[in-house]
């Protein structure tokens, strides 16, 4: 028998992490008769965000891409109207559903959309690492100003703040176990779960009559000159390809300098983490070493096999990032001081 209008799960996402996690939602935990509806709401349209529409469509009945902007008021006011055509559409708009899941919960046009749901339970997910750390926006949330408190009352978001919507939250999905979430009721899973070789899940290191072991050194950048300028940025990632013979780099989303003078490039529409995912089960016998400075990919890369990871940073870095260092190395990460010559200087 077909699900009722009433039996469907409403997933919301925003970013190809988030697609990475209701996949793995949808595959672990929804077992009964239930029609899966997803949401794919990124602040831009380009390969990478249709590639990962296209993972969200394959586990989902019917699914709608909508591109949020928020530049002007007229930019707003028109996406809000997209919004409210596509729950239409999908015959979301104040009908019931069992479940919506949401991960971005700060996001006034996701709040719309939950606000014109009529869900019976609502669940939360990772956003990425927002909801970890400490000084984000969802532990540590800014005040609305009325302007803005009157807007969302006009729209009809019964939410006032992320407060209320987390309040509002039956349980929330994460793939930080054995981190402090924004939500104490937390139901961990395991993102590539059954997606690696079997001594993979035991941990255990190929034979030493095995093929030789290689390395693959990447540097996953992170978009730093809009922060130290591009010249200190340029000469940063020059240092760190000399200092950790790096084979490749990986631009951030909002990369602007090229480096393709200086190593390769990869083009790729994979996130990181799926990419590093689809080379450790084709080279079982690689690592990979990461070179980064403070990606909050690493919390999803650190407990993969055959991984290692080293955060760098150097006095500009630290002044301006303190906060974020600190946290990173109290969760064991490995930090180098690029200020000095050699990797003594590690934290």
């Amino acid at each position: 028998m077909p699900p009722s209008i009433a039996q469907r799960h409403v997933f919301i996402c925003i970013t190809p992490l988030q697609v990475l996690i209701a996949q793995r939602i949808i595959a672990d935990l929804i077992t009964q008769p239930a029609q899966i509806i997803g949401l794919y709401l990124p602040y831009a349209d380009h390969a990478k965000h249709r590639h990962y529409f296209a993972k969200l469509q394959a586990v989902c009945d019917q699914a709608a891409f909508v591109v949020l902007k928020n530049q002007t008021w007229q930019q707003r006011f028109a996406t809000l109207h997209q919004l409210k055509h596509t729950l239409k559409r999908l015959n979301l708009w104040q009908q019931p559903v069992e479940r919506v899941y949401l991960a971005s919960v700060d996001v006034l046009f996701l709040q719309y959309v939950i606000a014109k749901i009529n869900f019976h339970q609502l669940y939360t997910f990772d956003d990425g690492t927002a909801n970890i750390f400490p000084n984000s926006s969802y532990h540590q949330p800014l005040p609305k100003s009325r302007a803005m408190q009157a807007f969302k009352k006009l729209l009809g978001v019964r939410y006032a703040d992320v407060g209320a919507v987390l309040a509002a939250s039956q349980a929330h999905y994460t793939i930080f176990a054995n981190e402090k979430n924004v939500i104490a009721n937390t139901i961990p899973i395991a993102l590539y779960k059954d997606w690696l070789p079997m001594h993979d899940h035991a941990r255990q290191e190929p034979s030493a009559n095995q093929a030789e072991q290689t390395v693959k050194r990447l540097l996953l950048g992170q978009g730093l000159d809009a922060f130290i300028g591009a010249a200190a940025y340029r000469e940063l990632v020059q240092a760190m390809i000399t200092r950790f013979d790096i084979d490749a780099f990986v631009p951030h989303p909002r990369e602007r300098l090229d480096f393709g003078a200086l190593l390769p490039v990869l083009a790729t529409d994979n996130i990181i983490e799926d990419y590093v995912m689809a080379e450790l089960r084709q080279h079982p016998n690689q690592t990979i070493e990461i070179y980064t400075f403070m990606s909050t990919a690493v919390f999803t890369l650190k407990d993969l096999p055959r991984t290692r990871i080293t955060l760098v940073y150097n006095r500009v870095l630290w002044q301006q990032f303190a906060e974020a260092y600190q946290f990173l190395v109290s969760r064991g990460f490995r930090l180098v001081d690029m200020d000095t010559p050699t990797c003594e200087g590690s934290v």
